[in-house]
């Protein structure tokens, strides 16, 4: 079979699986083309053909953000309850902005694109568009990005320019605040431990690499720059920034395992715009509704979003720490312990768990842990990560693990588990 004929019959076969409606026929289409011949043939053909370079540890630098950071503080002064509330440079920054308010132009440019409201402008086209201020490099990758994921955005190179103006008109003030001085202090301690352990993160990296083993060319990264922790974020937050072949990674230094996650979608993203060409509507929407709906309620029901923050999240918080999928019973046994004190501690800090919990009427501990079946079921329930934590088994336990890698895996194996 020559590899035109190949790649002919296994186009063929992936239209015939991907036509048929019924799982369980699609599973015997499968089946029995492999039991032929002709998909041995193709197989073997395949193989040959799988030869790909794995993407080498990209350079790992600390950067300074000062933009991105300044962002951070014209966010807190315009909403006190954004970020985190507890760390003492953000309950200073409250207190400040209490007595210093915004200039009108700062506050007016955040009303006028309505930032940090629903429907407005949101956070993520903010920090990517602050990223490249002093970054004329950054501008493709940022735009391109904003035109994929953010088409509502209809004139990024407007947006840009205005808040360009905002920053420079805040940064001025910001400067001789009491608060720069203590942010350059924090910055510079950051830096220092961050370089301290740097080794350590790229064996992290490294780490992900080996198991994924992602291609060169579906991740391009070449250039990974860490910001130093921003003070004013909450330690379980972070966010990723891809500029070409430049990853910015925006994370807190005592939450290595969020920068993992955050590296993570450099590699997992890119996969799954592969597999969307491949999934049905009717899938597409299968996904939706196998996520849980506490997954739903931060990402909406998209299943782009989903699929991608599902596979990286069963594979980091549970993957790869040797442990399986949370059933009810482990819901219940973790829950236990969590007092009343604890309890009201987590509502006034998580939004989305006050607005699950009001759902269900539960304003207490006691009434938590009474209505615990119910809440599982309704939001912790998650059968989309049942599928991908069974896709990792098999991954893991593949036969060609010198010649596969995972991308090549999920795409030959996930729509026809859908």
């Amino acid at each position: 079979m020559e590899n035109f004929e190949s790649q002919k019959y296994r186009d063929s076969l992936a239209k015939e699986i991907h036509q048929e409606p019924n799982k369980e026929k699609r599973k015997e289409i499968l089946a029995t083309a492999k039991s032929t011949e002709e998909y041995q043939e193709a197989t073997k053909l395949r193989e040959k053909e799988a030869n790909f370079e794995v993407l080498k540890t990209p350079e790992i630098s600390v950067s300074e953000e000062p933009n991105a950071q300044l962002l951070s503080f014209i966010l807190k002064a315009k909403n006190p309850e954004w970020g985190d509330i507890d760390n003492p440079l953000a309950v200073e920054t409250k207190k400040f902005f209490a007595e210093n308010p915004l200039s009108s132009e700062v506050s007016g440019f955040l009303d006028e694109i309505r930032a940090l409201q629903e429907g407005g402008v949101d956070e993520e086209v903010l920090y990517t568009l602050a990223f490249t201020y002093g970054h004329p490099e950054r501008n493709e990758g940022a735009f391109e990005v904003i035109a994929k994921h953010k088409s509502y955005i209809e004139n990024p190179q407007e947006l840009q320019q205005k808040l360009f103006r905002v920053l420079e008109v805040f940064g001025k003030s910001f400067s001789s605040s009491p608060l720069a001085e203590k942010l350059s202090v924090e910055i510079e301690r950051d830096k220092k431990a961050r370089g301290e352990i740097l080794d350590e993160t790229k064996a992290r990296i490294d780490k992900l690499i080996a198991f994924f083993k992602p291609d060169s060319k579906t991740t391009e990264i070449r250039k990974i720059s860490l910001m130093p922790t921003d003070p004013l974020d909450r330690v379980n937050t972070g966010s990723a920034f891809v500029f070409g072949e430049e990853l910015v990674l925006k994370t807190h230094i005592e939450n290595p395992d969020n920068l993992e996650h955050e590296f993570s979608h450099s590699m997992i993203n890119p996969i799954v715009e592969k597999l969307s060409q491949q999934l049905t509507d009717e899938q597409k929407e299968k996904i939706s509704q196998l996520a849980s709906k506490k997954l739903k309620q931060d990402y909406g029901e998209g299943y782009f979003s989903l699929l991608c923050e599902e596979f990286i999240r069963t594979y980091n918080d549970v993957f790869k720490k040797g442990e399986k999928p949370q059933t009810y019973e482990a819901f219940v046994q973790k829950s236990s312990g969590i007092s009343e004190e604890q309890f009201q501690k987590f509502l006034a800090q998580s939004k989305s768990l006050k607005a699950r919990c009001e759902e269900l009427g539960i304003t207490t501990v006691e009434d938590f842990k009474n209505k615990s079946e119910e809440y599982f079921e309704k939001f912790e329930k998650n059968q989309l990560r049942d599928l991908i934590f069974e896709i990792y088994q098999e991954y893991s336990s593949r036969p060609d693990k010198e010649t596969g890698n995972f991308e090549r895996f999920v795409l030959a194996k996930f729509s026809v588990r859908i």
